[in-house]
């Protein structure tokens, strides 16, 4: 198995990170979504977030030989779409993990990334719109539904879950 590190992100990651999404989305995601409610939105869902990428909250697991293969972030900044609860709530954003790289702790590393600055800013708790697929990933991680949710990707809905994780680990 080949190593990684996990570093902050910046705009000239951005067509790495789509190439990794590319990968990543169509394959994980199907198993959770059919094609009607996939295809329409995957163009969009696999683009980088420059506001994200500018952020130094965004970070990308990168191989030794320079791949990105994973990538998420936070922000104070609730997500479109999502109801904005305060400023001790962050607000997990946009990850994903090469297919070919999961089941490598590169998911949980970024997290843990994201969690332990969150609580250096004083945040309280973090929230998180989880593809259908990625639900036990968040629950393992501490996350608890709040309730079901449809995203508006376009003029597409997504079906998502919002999960909450109120007590952040040192």
């Amino acid at each position: 198995m080949q190593s990684y590190k996990i570093r902050t992100a910046n705009p000239r990651d951005a067509p790495a990170i789509e190439e990794m999404l590319k990968a990543s989305y169509p394959t994980l995601m199907v198993a959770a979504y059919d094609s009607a409610v996939l295809d329409p939105v995957l163009k969009m869902i696999t683009k980088a977030n420059f506001s994200l990428l500018s952020s130094e909250t965004y970070y990308v697991a990168e191989a030794e030989d320079g791949l990105v293969v994973g990538c998420g972030g936070w922000t104070i900044e609730s997500p479109p779409g999502v109801d904005d609860v305060g400023s001790q709530v962050g607000h997990l954003r946009h990850f994903g993990t090469h297919p070919d790289w999961t089941h490598h702790g590169i998911g949980r590393a970024i997290f843990r990334k994201c969690e332990s600055a969150a609580r250096s800013a004083n945040v309280k708790a973090l929230e998180v719109c989880s593809s259908l697929n990625a639900v036990k990933f968040y629950a393992a991680m501490g996350f608890a539904i709040v309730k079901p949710i449809t995203i508006a990707i376009g003029p597409n809905q997504f079906p998502s879950m919002l999960m909450r994780k109120n007590r952040l680990e040192d």
